[in-house]
Formats: structure tokens, sequence, C-alpha cells
């Protein structure tokens, strides 16, 4: 056999450089494999139906949520106005109460400062007859809020 003839039977495995198939023959199981499998047609597309805008329903549902949105924000933003005034008034009735504290404490340190407290005792104890109490008959009241007692009856004797 000549080189020739060893060619086209497949006998060589290399010539030059370049490997060769060993096989000429292609491969009939994989052919058989492809044509057995099922072909699956895909159907073709139908294309979108195409919109020319917004049909009357969906328009009436939109300015419906907007009408809501635009009233829902004007409520809002009153109501962020009055707490904001609200604010404003505190802090001004704050400083009248501040204001009326430091009369009425310099009211009554000018009345405490104009009562002479040892001419109160002389009186009360020489001309009216008081005396101090015995520890037997002190009662004490202890008063959860600071301010006044409001007293519903007498004191019996």
């Amino acid at each position: 056999m000549d080189a020739r003839n060893r060619y086209y039977k497949g006998e060589y495995m290399v010539d030059g450089t370049a490997a060769r198939q060993l096989q000429v023959v292609p491969d009939y199981e994989r052919q058989h494999e492809q044509e057995t499998r099922t072909r699956v047609v895909e159907q073709p597309k139908k294309a979108p139906k195409l919109s020319h805008g917004i049909d009357f329903i969906s328009m009436i549902l939109l300015s419906v949520a907007l009408v809501i949105t635009l009233y829902l924000c004007y409520n809002y933003l009153q109501v962020q106005g009055n707490i904001v005034q609200l604010e404003r008034d505190v802090m001004v009735m704050e400083q009248e109460l501040d204001i009326m504290l430091a009369k009425n404490d310099a009211l009554e340190d000018g009345l405490n400062g104009q009562v002479d407290w040892e001419q109160v005792y002389l009186t009360a104890v020489g001309e009216l007859g008081m005396v101090y109490p015995n520890n037997n008959e002190v009662i004490t009241y202890e008063s959860r809020e600071t301010g006044h007692v409001i007293q519903y009856k007498d004191i019996p004797e």
C-alpha cells in the first residue's frame, strides 16, 4: 500500500504535524438520536394589542385617586400648620407664666418683708392668750399635692 491509499482508508494517524481522526465515517448513532427526537414547533407569538391611550374607566379611577391624594395632602398641611400654631401659643403662655411667677414671688417677698413676726408672736401670746400645743394635740396632714387643702367641715374643738 502506498501512502495515498492508506490516507483515504483512514489508516494514518498523523500526517505531518496535524493529527487526523481515526474514524472518517460519520457517527450514525448520533444522527439517529437527533432524527428520533421530536421537534417542537413554536407557535408564532401574537403581537400585543396596541393601546391608543387610557380607557374611560382607568381615567375615572386615576382622577379619583388624584383627588383623594390632593385632599389628603391639603389636610396634612392644615394639621401641620395647626401644630406649629399651637406650639407658638404654648411658648407664649409659658413666657406669660414665667412672668406671672416672677411677679408673684416679688409680691410675696415684699409682703413677708413688711410683716414683723416678733410683733405677731407677742400679740398672739399676750393679747389673745394663745399657747403652743402639746405633742398629743398636734395632728399632721401630709398632702400629696402641693398647693391648698379644701376643708368641707369645721374642725371640732
